[in-house]
Formats: C-alpha cells, structure tokens, sequence
C-alpha cells in the first residue's frame, strides 16, 4: 500500500479510536434493558436532519421513528427489552403493497448484514466493524479490513418470490420480483441495503442520493441510529461539517470561471462507438464544485453520434470529469486507462484538439481530465461508492485542488489525473494496516 492510501486508512482508525475515548459512558443503552419504565427517555442522545439527507427521524419514549424519504420507507426501532410501542405494526412479510411499507426492529444493532457501500464506510466510521455478522454474496468494497472482515464472514444469498407477487422497485419505477435476504436462523438481525425493497428486515441507507454535500455525511447519523450511537454520530458529523464550512468557498469570492462537465463516450464491446452523452451534475455534485469555485455543467443530458458535434458542445469546458467503462469482450465492463479516452473521444492530445475536427478543446493542455476510480479494489468495487459518499469534506478538498492545479491535479484522494496517467491504488485484503 502506498503511502497516501495508508494515510487514509489510518486516520479512519485513529478517529474511531479517538470517539471511543471521548464518548462518556452516560447515554443511549449499549445493550437491552431488563426492565421497562414507560415514562423514561430511552434515548437521550438524539440525532437530526439540518441538511437535503432524505431522511427524517424523531423519538418518543422507548422508540425511533424514522422516515426515509428516498426509499419511500418507514422504520420504527424500539430499545430492546421494552415492548414495540402501542398503534404499531410492521407491514407483513408476504405484503404486494407498493412502497412505504414500515419495518419494525429492536435495536442495537449487533449482528448485521451488509449490502451497502456506504453502509460499510459508516460502520467503519463509527468502529462498529465488529457488529458486521455477514454480507450480501455480491457485496464488494474498497475498505481493505473491511474486505478482510468479510472474507471470514458468511455471504448471504437473495431469495425471490412466486412471479404472481410484483412490486414497484422505488428506484426503476418497473414491476420486479419480490426479494429478501435469506437471513436464516442464525440471529442476524437485518441487512443494511441500497434500496427499497420488499424485505420486512432490510433497511435501506442512500447518501448517495442526498441532495445536499452535507446531507450525505448525515446517514452517518442515521446508521448509528440503529445502534444507540447518536453521541458519536453527533461528533463525527459534527468535525466533518466545521471542516466543510472552513474549505468552502466564499460565493462572492472574485475569481476566473472554470467550467467543470461531466461526459462519458458509450462503446459496446466490439469496440463500436455509438456516441457521446454530456451529463449534468446531480443536485449534491454541483454544490460542491460550486463550494470548490467550479461552475458546473447543469443543463439537460445532451446525447451525440458525432464527435465533431460533441466537442463543440464542450469546448468551454475546462475540466472534464469521465464516468465511461470499457466494456470487456466476454461481458461485463473494465476501468479505462488515458489511452482508452484518447480514443474514446477522438482527442488529440498532443494539439489540444479533436481529432474529428478542429475545435481546440481547453481540458486537454492542463491536463485536466480526470475520474473517480482512484481508490478501488481488485473485487470490482470503487471508493467513490463507499466512503466518498459521506466524506463531503475531503470530497470538496479533492474538487478545490481540481481548480487550483495549474498542470493537472496529482494528489487527491478520488480523483486520478488520467493525461498525468497517475495509476490506480488497488485495494485487497492484504493492504488492511489495522
């Protein structure tokens, strides 16, 4: 492991280890109660949402009520060795209803499956590594422990209903098989997921869907939820949002304008070209490169089957953040490598223009064209799934040293300068320091 990756791993330890330390005894339960008192405040560390996180969470007595707002879903967690509260009822297993269903679980959480990157970066956050029982047999990370973690750990299988039981996917908006994961009687208590499903012990986290930069860094309250860990969730979002706000840039501040876009160039796997799609950044990407003094791309997805075309459409871009894949010839699709953009896009690299026309294209020179894939593993898994989604703060680090770099950023954490043909840090288990 190179040094930088070795750093980030380590900070991550060093942190959890510090919030164990500096978290008081005096709180939320760590384990069940034996007795119930119904007029006592089972949780007097609480959490709330400021931000766009999509979720939102109140408390009463011996319960958390938490709407999430992205997977159309309602959670009600009780402490356990008290009673699920008066007027509840958790949507039956064999339900057809369509979305917001309410899943009912008593907390906290101490053997868990994962289906979820974010959800494993949080674990990680808040040194909860050692409640992670299991995960879904597709699940693959970046977090070199983590996956060292998992690869001793059972791999849970998905089981799917009769076709005559269809939902509606949240996400897809299509009629899907009902599916579950096949938790068994082993004790494990629910997976944390990506999405809504029709599972009544699955409970789905999405910072990638926030809509806000810090809005993705609040799951991690809404993950220690369920393990009674507000006081440390309080903390860790806490640093993370001050150290946000002192990076962030001023939006009176004068400065040149750096046009930042995202692209991608579509072949199929006989090497075909098909075209070229202009992507606008989502709601929560925007605001950051704003924060970083970057002025996003956010108009309409724009698609073209000419080069020519498409080079004009960005020739004012001076950053061009990539999303393409390779696709692979047996299936399935690689990351690619500097040349492969090259002629993806039919650049020039040496002129500085198109290679389909003569538009000077101003990302090229300053060699600004990057993706973010640096950190990934060998299992297929990015970073950018994982622990970029709710580490807002050093993602806007990574876009101020993207506008700043006069040659072509080196150093990010996500980022890799793809002209600079800076390589991938390929994560295994045998990189895991801690």
């Amino acid at each position: 492991m190179n040094v930088k990756t070795t750093t980030t791993y380590t900070i991550a330890a060093l942190l959890a280890a510090a919030l164990m330390l500096s978290v008081g005894v005096v709180g939320n339960e760590s384990g069940c109660v034996t007795s119930y008192d119904p007029s006592k405040d089972y949780f007097p560390d609480k959490v709330e949402s400021k931000y766009g996180s999509g979720f939102e969470i109140t408390y009463s007595g011996n319960a958390k009520y938490i709407r999430n707002n992205i997977a159309n879903e309602n959670y009600v967690l009780y402490q356990c060795g008290t009673p699920v509260p008066d007027g509840v009822s958790a949507t039956p297993a064999d339900s057809l209803q369509v979305g917001n269903w309410t899943k009912v679980a008593a907390i906290p959480g101490s053997k868990v499956v994962l289906s979820s990157a974010p959800a494993s970066a949080i674990v990680e956050a808040l040194g909860l590594q050692d409640t992670v029982a299991g995960s879904y047999k597709f699940l693959t990370v970046t977090s070199p422990c983590m996956q060292k973690q998992l690869s001793n750990l059972p791999r849970i299988e998905q089981t799917y209903a009769t076709p005559s039981a269809r939902r509606r996917n949240t996400r897809s908006h299509g009629l899907v098989r009902r599916v579950s994961y096949d938790l068994g009687s082993s004790g494990l208590q629910w997976t944390f997921t990506t999405y809504g499903m029709s599972d009544p012990r699955s409970f789905s986290v999405n910072p990638e869907d926030a809509s806000d930069m810090l809005g993705k860094a609040e799951w991690i309250k809404f993950a220690a939820a369920f393990y009674n860990k507000e006081a440390e969730a309080n903390k860790l979002f806490a640093d993370i949002e001050a150290r946000y706000n002192a990076l962030k840039k001023p939006a009176s501040a004068a400065a040149p304008q750096t046009n930042v876009g995202i692209a991608r160039y579509n072949k199929v796997a006989n090497g075909t070209i098909l075209g070229w799609t202009m992507v606008p950044a989502q709601q929560w990407l925007a605001q950051g490169l704003s924060d970083a003094g970057l002025n996003p791309y956010t108009g309409d997805m724009k698609s073209f089957t000419s080069a020519d075309d498409f080079h004009k459409a960005v020739s004012n871009w001076d950053i061009l953040i990539d999303t393409s894949t390779e696709p692979l010839s047996h299936g399935g699709a690689t990351i690619p490598e500097w040349q492969d953009l090259v002629s993806g896009y039919k650049l020039n690299a040496a002129s500085a223009k198109s290679s389909a026309g003569n538009n000077s294209l101003q990302f090229i020179n300053p060699n600004a064209v990057y993706r973010s894939d640096l950190i990934s593993s060998t299992s297929n898994a990015t970073d950018a799934d994982e622990h970029l989604q709710v580490q807002p703060d050093v993602l806007l680090n990574d876009f101020i040293k993207l506008s700043s770099a006069s040659t072509g950023a080196k150093d990010a954490r996500w980022y890799r300068n793809m002209p600079l043909e800076v390589p991938v840090d390929w994560m295994s288990p045998s990189d895991c320091s801690n």
